[in-house]
């Protein structure tokens, strides 16, 4: 299972690395073609307005302009796939369809109440002036001293912000560890409803609906609208497993009776 997580975010860089390839390849083909063909307009040579050629040159030209306008278009693709890949690479979020998830969900918990208790210590010191029962806190530097002491922001120590977004991420992290937990006691989903099958794809982390054909464009639209996706490798439109994406797809199924 993890071995399949893994490849299937591979296949996902790759297939960013091979869009941003062939984007580039087309830029260049498309500028080189264009350089061509303003090769044949004498250096400096204007359009000459009036003469019987003024028709097809501008058109020529117009045809020049938008081929290297389209040029730019593919290169600025492949910088965005460039930078999809690397993004997916360097992507530290946790996925639900992660097999590790929960272990790693719970370390970041628990990284985040670490962090919280050193902020609200670290605090206490920075109001005495300690700064050698700072400086003996886990985590500490004098470097993060310096920096929360030195009123460069309008304040001193860790200002309430800080501890409202660990609070509230602390919040988010806690129910996502609840919901998994919750997901493994009980049974995968796997119902028909009006004719589609609702599966629950734990493996890949998916809610998935199976049509027996193609649906109509009403119903494709709704689907969209919903959060579900079309998988050709999986046959099925899906979305994350989560209690939402559940409900989402029972009314939109159930709503295909008569």
């Amino acid at each position: 299972m993890k071995h399949d997580f893994e490849q299937r975010r591979q296949k996902r860089v790759e297939n960013a690395e091979n869009r941003a390839a062939k984007n580039a390849g087309k830029s260049d083909r498309l500028w080189q073609k264009a350089n061509r063909m303003a090769d044949v307009i004498p250096m400096g040579q204007p359009i000459l307005v009036g003469h019987h050629s003024e028709k097809s040159d501008r058109k020529y030209r117009g045809k020049i302009d938008s081929m290297r306008r389209k040029s730019i278009e593919a290169m600025e693709k492949a910088a965005y796939y460039e930078r999809k890949a690397e993004s997916i690479r360097s992507n530290d979020a946790i996925s639900s369809d992660d097999p590790d998830a929960l272990e790693k969900l719970k370390a970041k918990l628990k990284r985040l109440e670490e962090s919280a208790e050193f902020m609200k210590k670290a605090n206490v010191f920075i109001k005495k002036r300690n700064k050698e029962g700072f400086l003996a806190l886990p985590m500490a530097s004098v470097e993060i001293w310096d920096e929360l002491t030195s009123g460069r922001y309008g304040s001193v120590g860790y200002e309430h912000f800080k501890f409202s977004n660990n609070s509230a991420e602390r919040r988010r992290i806690k129910k996502r560890i609840d919901m998994l937990k919750s997901q493994k006691l009980r049974p995968a989903i796997d119902r028909v409803i009006n004719g589609a099958r609702l599966f629950e794809n734990r493996e890949a982390g998916r809610l998935q609906i199976i049509f027996d054909g193609k649906p109509s464009q009403m119903v494709i639209s709704v689907l969209k609208q919903a959060g579900f996706r079309w998988s050709p490798s999986m046959g099925a439109w899906q979305r994350h497993i989560s209690q939402s994406a559940y409900n989402s797809a029972k009314d939109i199924l159930e709503s295909l009776s008569g």
